[in-house]
């Protein structure tokens, strides 16, 4: 089987280190034979050492815009101008502090993060640590933008204002969910990435199994072999899950990879 594993919430509480429990569980199945992959809505530079020292097979990375197996790209999409130009003016002019996610770093203003900082802070009483951020006056329009995050403004009005290009989720970083949005290309979500995984392999989707806590894992709970929403799970994934493990702090991800385990030992005999 092939695992695939949201980060923040999922892997590790919002803001603290991944739990042993979480190493051991991935590393064993690994030693069985299984791969693992995140499928994460973090960049490649966003995602930190100590979460890929962990060991994994690859990763779908910015919620399906990039696929990587054994270390190298295997697919990538990144925002043209005409895509850029249609959503990080419209935000900014709205008044939204924008976070903007590509390859080499996500930038934002000392204002924004100021803002998000606070905001973590009140709601989920800690930071989220993202490593390579990158704070300027003004946001780039030369970078090789993947998705985009921005804070304040209903979801809905959002959405409705950026389609046919785009879709819009709620944050998954903890946040209530109209507080912080995030902005992906039309299309493309965790689900794509890993159609793409499993094409890699030759194998078909009944043999994956999707772990995740936010609104950017339904599709891929929903299309997994398997799905299983983590117990501190949002309700939207929580209504979706073939299966709900416990909570990220109570060794959530240990037990939900044991009853995939077992499950798929069961149906084998």
């Amino acid at each position: 089987m092939i695992f695939f594993f949201d980060i923040d919430g999922t892997l590790m509480p919002f803001g603290k280190d991944v739990p042993a429990s979480t190493i051991e569980a991935i590393h064993s199945l690994r030693r069985d034979g299984h791969k693992a992959f995140i499928a994460t809505g973090r960049s490649p530079a966003e995602v930190s050492d100590r979460i890929r020292s962990i060991g994994f097979d690859g990763a779908v990375y910015s919620s399906g815009a990039a696929v990587e197996i054994d270390g190298k790209t295997i697919y990538r999409r990144i925002w043209s101008r005409k895509e850029y130009d249609k959503a990080v003016p419209y935000l900014l002019g709205r008044g939204f502090p924008v976070i903007l996610q590509a390859d080499n770093g996500t930038y934002l203003t000392q204002e924004t993060q100021d803002i998000w900082y606070s905001l973590l802070m009140k709601h989920v009483g800690r930071i989220v640590q993202v490593p390579s951020l990158r704070i300027v006056d003004e946001l780039p329009d030369d970078e090789e933008v993947n998705k985009l995050l921005y804070i304040g403004g209903p979801l809905i009005e959002v959405s409705q204002a950026l389609v046919p290009e785009f879709q819009t989720v709620a944050n998954t970083v903890g946040l209530p969910p109209d507080m912080m949005g995030e902005v992906m290309l039309a299309g493309i979500t965790k689900a794509t990435g890993m159609d793409i995984v499993m094409e890699h392999y030759g194998l078909d989707i009944a043999e994956s199994v999707a772990i995740g806590d936010g609104a950017n894992d339904i599709e891929m709970v929903e299309h997994a072999g398997l799905g299983i929403a983590m117990g501190n799970a949002s309700s939207d994934l929580l209504a979706v899950a073939d299966y709900i493990t416990d909570d990220v702090e109570a060794d959530g991800l240990r037990k939900a990879v044991e009853h995939a385990i077992s499950r798929s030992s069961r149906s084998r005999t």
